[in-house]
């Protein structure tokens, strides 16, 4: 989540550049326009399924779930939704007790249990899957083929650039 909604002027950055030794003003504006418009797509989308009685985790497990017929372990879950295991663990006991998969032994590795959708879980991505698509056709609207084309080169940029800047000891 990002907190700060009063973003400073160029002005001010320009200002606290001088003070503080930012080698980067305009980099700095575009970050925080960029993280900003980011957190309120991300705060209307998690706005959205919560009117529906979701989470992202749940929802994302539906569709990998979904995708994945056969099912997935809790550990497949976890790296496809980018959670830590036990946290993955508890939404699929969340999930059970709600009716929306169910869980089972994996015949191949008795360590691992094997989670499948369930109709009750399908009947819910029926019924929120329509809704989230008209949500993002509506704001995706906004923005014309060149300007998506844009966003989505800049955006495959986004993971190697962290990635890099990781490698390099620079970031977290």
């Amino acid at each position: 989540m990002f907190e700060l909604k009063d973003l400073p002027s160029r002005e001010t950055l320009a200002r606290f550049g001088k003070l503080y030794d930012n080698p980067d003003v305009e980099g700095l504006y575009t970050w925080l326009v960029w993280a900003s418009g980011t957190d309120e797509m991300l705060s209307a989308f998690n706005t959205n399924l919560a009117r529906e009685g979701l989470a992202q985790t749940p929802f994302f497990v539906l569709l990998l779930l979904k995708r994945n017929p056969d099912g997935l372990t809790i550990g497949a879950l976890a790296d496809g939704v980018a959670v830590a295991s036990q946290t993955m663990t508890r939404a699929v006991k969340q999930m059970e007790a709600s009716g929306l998969c169910t869980k089972h032994p994996d015949p191949h590795d008795g360590r691992h249990w094997i989670v499948r959708l369930t109709p009750e879980g399908d009947s819910t991505l029926s019924r929120v899957l329509p809704k989230h698509y008209a949500w993002v056709a509506k704001f995706m609207s906004h923005f014309s083929e060149d300007e998506r084309d844009a966003l989505v080169k800049l955006m495959l940029k986004v993971a190697p650039a962290l990635h890099r800047i990781r490698l390099e000891g620079e970031l977290g």
